[in-house]
């Protein structure tokens, strides 16, 4: 089978000039009923027009400017309501694209004009996906080829999401028509994938943890933050700081968050420290799991069947600051950034997550121990050039982020970006909101059954440990036990003066990375991960 798919694998459709005729026949095909038309109304009126060559001239510029227009019209509303007809538009920019860069074999006739035949380059579109492979094999445009992706990223104002290299060949990937994959808040779901927040869209909080979302204000990032709310509250425990006092404090009276909501600063940073500690308690849990069940190797919370839990903190930065501008908090708020950071860096395997919520991002808003284990980043409304590139790093430095206030003449909100850390970033629409009338947010919470966490309704005993009585827990010689924190300490990670389960499994990690044959660089950076 997979011969076979080497075989008979589908590139395309190849671009030529049958895309230009195509459009053209397409073009009479719309005129045709209006000429049919004109044809059988002339024939009607023949006696009076010929006796009135006035009425015959207005006749004919009024059904000349009638039969264009509504072809124009229909010709538009095609290419804005049906794929199919997308499809051939893409193929017809493509081709104008090789036409106009003059990609294309000229061929000498004589007495005739040039002949153009055009390189294999072949375009693949499904809803969501373009993707245009170009042939190589040393030819006239290899070069060209090589260095086009970014070229028909503007030309089809879509997203450039891969390359990939094939013998013989490059395919660009491009996401484009995003907007189609658009749904509504009410239907922002935990499945599967992970959360749904478009078509095709997921936050895989297991795999990529943590969420980082920026927009400013009218962005649509509120409306964002309650429809993963929305979802998250089906599934897991959310707790949710409101340093703004507006978001979110409404919703603290319900009995799905009730005590979930916090507005007062020190009461937030408490919260921070507490969900820190739930989550060496979740550690402790599974840990006991793990032997009961005689495990070699601890699993994450969703194979022992156990909740995650989600810690929502809006406008990070003028929390993080209210924290710093009271001289009597400093010394707590830098236990408060230690717990979060701990959060962040340990908090996947537990099934603890963080959402930090931001408007524009500086680059000394978050500290890069945190910004950098933020996986899924998001983007709504406009933004600064230098806060994308915080946001969505290196790799898309040279991305060109677009700002759209208005698609098929409609003003549209919650447009944005969405990336994954190290991969490419893409068009985003936030959830749409329903009419009020309709859906309103604070009525489904209140349908809502609260969740609650394991040790909720039990007693865990949480341990700690020496660096001597970790060391026998791991069955290595202290000093070895020394090199792997000081290589723990050199990769950025912090340690309190007695060290914690989630510490424990940590270091099993880096150790059973070691014992297969991995450099201690390699193991505590997996570790760590």
């Amino acid at each position: 089978m997979k011969l076979l798919k080497q075989i008979f694998h589908f590139k395309g459709i190849k671009i030529g000039k049958k895309d230009k005729t195509l459009q053209k026949i397409i073009v009479i095909v719309l005129l045709l009923p209006f000429l049919l038309l004109f044809g059988f109304l002339t024939y009607l009126l023949l006696p009076q027009l010929l006796s009135n060559y006035i009425l015959l001239i207005v006749y004919i510029i009024l059904f000349i400017a009638v039969s264009a227009l509504a072809t124009f019209f229909i010709y538009r509303l095609l290419h804005i309501k049906f794929w199919f007809f997308k499809k051939l538009e893409n193929r017809r920019l493509l081709l104008r694209y090789l036409t106009e860069n003059r990609i294309f074999y000229p061929i000498k006739r004589k007495d005739k004009k040039d002949k153009i035949k055009y390189p294999a380059v072949y375009l693949k579109q499904n809803k969501y996906t373009i993707i245009v492979t170009l042939e190589l094999r040393g030819g006239q445009f290899q070069d060209k080829f090589l260095n086009i992706g970014g070229a028909l990223e503007v030309t089809y104002s879509a997203d450039l999401m891969g390359r990939i290299d094939e013998k013989g060949f490059v395919s660009y990937v491009y996401s484009a028509d995003t907007i189609l994959g658009r749904i509504s808040a009410k239907d922002v779901r935990v499945v599967d994938k992970g959360l749904m927040l478009m078509e095709d869209v997921f936050w895989d909080y297991v795999h990529d943890p943590h969420l980082l979302v920026a927009g400013g204000t009218g962005g649509g990032k509120t409306v964002l933050l309650r429809s993963i709310l929305n979802a998250l509250l089906r599934v897991g425990v959310v707790e949710i700081l409101d340093p703004k006092q507006s978001d979110f404090e409404s919703y603290s009276q319900l009995d799905v968050l009730n005590d979930r909501v916090e507005i007062d600063l020190v009461q937030m940073m408490n919260k921070i420290k507490q969900f820190k500690e739930n989550m060496e308690i979740r550690y402790a849990t599974m840990r006991q799991f793990k032997k009961d069940r005689n495990e070699k190797e601890l699993g994450n919370f969703q194979s022992y069947d156990l909740k995650p839990a989600f810690l929502i903190i809006d406008e990070f930065p003028s929390f993080r600051a209210s924290m710093l501008e009271q001289r009597e908090l400093m010394p707590e708020a830098e236990i408060v950034m230690a717990s979060l950071k701990q959060i962040i860096l340990k908090g996947r395997q537990a099934g603890f997550f963080a959402i930090i919520a931001t408007q524009n991002v500086k680059a000394d808003d978050l500290p890069s121990t945190l910004k950098d284990n933020i996986m899924t980043r998001i983007s709504v409304g406009r933004l600064s050039q230098f806060s994308y590139e915080v946001i969505f790093g290196e790799e898309n430095k040279n991305k060109y982020f677009k700002y759209i206030e208005q698609i098929n003449g409609e003003r549209v909100y919650g447009r944005g970006y969405y990336g994954v850390f190290g991969s490419p970033a893409r068009e985003f629409f936030s959830p749409l909101m329903p009419k009020p009338e309709e859906w309103e947010y604070y009525d489904e919470f209140e349908t809502l059954e609260r969740l609650e966490l394991e040790f909720d309704k039990q007693v865990t005993v949480v341990k700690t440990y020496t660096g001597q009585e970790l060391s026998e827990e791991l069955a290595i010689d202290y000093r070895v036990f020394k090199k792997y924190k000081s290589e723990f300490e050199t990769a950025g990670q912090e340690f309190e003066k007695t060290y914690s389960t989630s510490d424990l499994i940590m270091f099993e990690r880096a150790i059973e990375c070691r014992k297969s044959g991995k450099t201690y660089q390699e193991a505590i950076s997996e570790a760590i991960l």
